[in-house]
């Protein structure tokens, strides 16, 4: 006999479902690690007593679950001086409902060297970059090529636009304050806007 889901066992990646000793994995939703049974993609978890499998039902359509490698688009929730935190809302331009959060540490947050994360990236920031780690949550990232980093963001002072004047300078159009951000090389240019 099968237990069905609960709405209350939603899972994520590397959440933990049992022990080894109890269930088997189920190929594709979740693996072995450390002698756990834990989560490889983003749904609700399902134990099939029978067969004493741990498994995960994924999100229906809408709901992408992100894999190392994939490139994310989304928009900056709060920086420290070690880590950004981002909600992705795009995935290989794609739209995601709902968002996935993310983190950057500062030694993944750029191709260059960066001492201090609150100079490079500010809330509201709309950036690029790269999923290295889906398998822990939040997802982690990291800003490796030149079109990772910013891509859109606003004056701190005046929240008018800015446009971009050197590698790591922006410059308001309305009050000609200059500041600073690990922008993209294509820096103003999306090509679709986020709706998130």
């Amino acid at each position: 006999m099968k237990q069905k889901a609960k709405e209350s066992d939603i899972v994520f990646p590397s959440d933990k479902i049992g022990v080894v000793e109890q269930f088997l994995p189920s190929s594709g939703t979740t693996h072995a690690e450390d002698h756990e049974i834990q989560a490889s993609v983003t749904g609700r978890k399902y134990i099939d007593t029978q067969y004493y499998k741990a498994k995960v039902i994924p999100f229906k359509k809408g709901r992408a679950n992100p894999k190392k490698g994939d490139i994310i688009i989304g928009h900056v929730t709060l920086v420290t001086n070690i880590h950004v935190k981002v909600t992705v809302g795009y995935i290989h331009k794609k739209p995601i409902n709902p968002p996935i959060s993310a983190t950057m540490h500062v030694s993944d947050a750029s191709t260059d060297f960066i001492d201090d994360l609150n100079e490079f990236y500010s809330a509201g920031d709309i950036i690029r970059a790269k999923v290295i780690d889906a398998k822990t949550y939040p997802i982690q990232l990291e800003v490796s090529e030149n079109n990772h980093g910013v891509l859109h963001t606003t004056c701190k002072l005046c929240g008018e636009d800015v446009v971009k004047s050197k590698k790591f300078k922006l410059k308001c159009i309305d009050c000609n304050k200059e500041q600073q951000r690990n922008t993209a090389s294509d820096y103003g240019n999306i090509n679709f806007t986020p709706e998130y």
